[in-house]
């Protein structure tokens, strides 16, 4: 959902036909508008690839993460994604 105060630009966007359809219903499934759902499916996105720039950077500074420390990493990620959902999913 939008934030308060949040700017607003509109947009007209080419997508897939499958793939719009798949997020209409996921939109209708989550109780959100079809923009404010595209609207988090790319903020998310945008976090995701943050994080893995801010890896990059961390291994061209530190080198390499370990097999282990990937391993730590994702598993990390897995629980904070799945605490977020369960989050959204009790949230109004």
């Amino acid at each position: 959902c939008y934030h308060a105060g949040m700017g607003v630009v509109k947009r007209s966007v080419s997508i897939d036909s499958d793939v719009a359809s798949a997020a209409e219903q996921a939109a209708a499934a989550d109780g959100v508008s079809f923009s404010a759902w595209l609207s988090e499916a790319a903020e998310r996105r945008l976090r995701v690839r943050e994080g893995m720039r801010g890896v990059s950077d961390w291994e061209h500074e530190a080198g390499k993460l370990t097999p282990e420390e990937r391993a730590a990493g994702e598993a990390l990620l897995d629980r904070l994604l799945l605490g977020s959902k369960a989050r959204r999913a009790r949230s109004p």
